[in-house]
């Protein structure tokens, strides 16, 4: 039966992710008149299954996406991620929401901090700390500034737009490729733009349309002292490989990668050593009141919820947005 808005007080909330003891209590003593099931706490997977398919609300990102459709009681999934590719096939008849603009601002400050470090030297002298050599004078030739650098952003999301605006700050000259709201509306025009710009940030969405948007020849009409970002997803790259390729061959300046295409990235991989290269390892969403800001999130959407009002960051999970 469809869920229709109308006031609730009593719900059953499974919590799929495994929060850190106080956090649990946290969220305990905020629903104590609701019935909260945590999927850590739960012995079995068949006693899992069992309370997720009779729960009223889904807090977090279930595994494998299928069970997701199979649990038709379910009248709002908190989904705990800005992406959410991976159940764009799911059929549900339950509202869901993600958080959206929660992660814009790490993100923002993760993929500049990798530019700067590149630009200023800190990269290498995070190494030369570590082997108790001094270089000094030497390396100032080589830095950089951030200030002036002709900019282009990938996408015109959350993340886009707060990188654009701490952008501002250093002067630099913004092009945004989006088919929508861009001053680059088409992968024939960001090709042409791409010969002048000093940094690349891709900011996109994991969707059908952006999957290997960034093709191998874009990436070597990219100048030589220049700089390409992910803070996105992995699959925004049509070949990986082309990139690393360029790095080591210096046709590249430098790469700060929040995400790739492998996760984690094995041994063996070259990009662990791909020169003038900073990975973050997914990291770039996270800060330390990252789970105080979920539960947040979450209650005040739920609160909204048992009073039949809109609930924000609602997404349609066929559409991808």
């Amino acid at each position: 039966m469809r869920y229709t808005r109308q006031i609730l007080l009593y719900m059953r909330i499974y919590v799929e992710t495994a929060f850190p003891g106080s956090y649990k209590e946290l969220l305990r003593h905020s629903l104590q008149k609701d019935q909260l099931a945590f999927r850590d706490e739960i012995t079995t997977e068949e006693e899992r299954l069992n309370t997720l398919l009779k729960a009223d609300i889904l807090l977090g990102n279930p595994k494998p996406a299928y069970i997701l459709q199979e649990a038709t009681n379910l009248k709002w999934v908190q989904l705990l991620s800005t992406g959410f590719e991976y159940y764009s096939n799911v059929h549900t008849s339950a509202i869901v929401t993600n958080l959206q603009d929660f992660y814009s601002s790490p993100c923002a400050e993760t993929v500049i901090a990798g530019i700067l470090a590149l630009y200023r030297g800190m990269d290498t002298c995070t190494l030369l700390k570590s082997r108790q050599k001094w270089v000094g004078h030497a390396l100032r030739v080589n830095l950089q500034l951030l200030y002036n650098k002709k900019v282009i952003i990938l996408g015109w999301g959350n993340i886009g737009r707060r990188v654009a605006e701490n952008l501002k700050g250093f002067n630099c000259d913004i092009q945004v490729y989006s088919r929508s709201s861009g001053q680059i509306r088409s992968t024939d025009e960001l090709k042409q733009r791409l010969p002048d710009a000093d940094i690349v940030i891709g900011c996109l969405p994991g969707t059908e349309q952006t999957k290997g948007l960034f093709s191998e020849e874009m990436i070597y009409l990219m100048k030589p002292t220049a700089i390409f970002c992910n803070v996105g997803r992995g699959n925004l790259l049509q070949n990986e490989q082309a990139l690393i390729d360029a790095l080591y061959q210096r046709k590249l300046g430098g790469a700060v990668l929040d995400v790739t295409f492998e996760e984690p990235i094995p041994a063996d991989h070259p990009l662990w050593n791909c020169p003038n290269t900073i990975l973050s390892q997914h990291t770039g969403g996270g800060y330390s009141a990252e789970y105080e800001g979920m539960i947040q999130t979450f209650l005040e959407n739920l609160e909204a919820f048992k009073n039949g009002r809109p609930l924000q960051n609602q997404v349609q999970l066929s559409k991808g947005y």
